[in-house]
C-alpha cells in the first residue's frame, strides 16, 4: 500500500480540514497519509477531527512556517 500526501498550504480554515477529510474518504484502511500545511489554526483542528473521526494521527510536528500531521486511516 502507498502512503499519500496532501499538502495545504495557502488554505485558511476550514479548509485544511476538509481536504483532508476528502483525502482520508478515498484511501484505503491501513494507509498513511501526510498533510503538510501552513495555517497555524489547521495544525490543531486537523488533529482533533482525524480523532473525532476514530484515525490515528501517528506524528506530528509544527515549526514557525509550517506543520506536518501524519494519519493512518483505521
Amino acid at each position: 500500500m502507498e502512503n499519500e500526501k496532501l499538502d495545504v498550504k495557502g488554505q485558511a480554515c476550514p479548509m485544511p480540514v476538509a481536504l483532508t477529510k476528502r483525502k482520508l474518504e478515498g484511501m484505503k484502511s491501513g494507509q498513511i497519509l501526510e498533510v503538510t500545511g501552513d495555517c497555524g489554526p489547521g495544525f490543531e483542528n486537523i488533529q482533533k477531527w482525524v480523532k473525532n473521526a476514530g484515525y490515528d494521527v501517528l506524528d506530528a510536528s509544527k515549526s514557525e512556517t509550517e506543520f506536518i500531521v501524519k494519519i493512518k486511516k483505521t
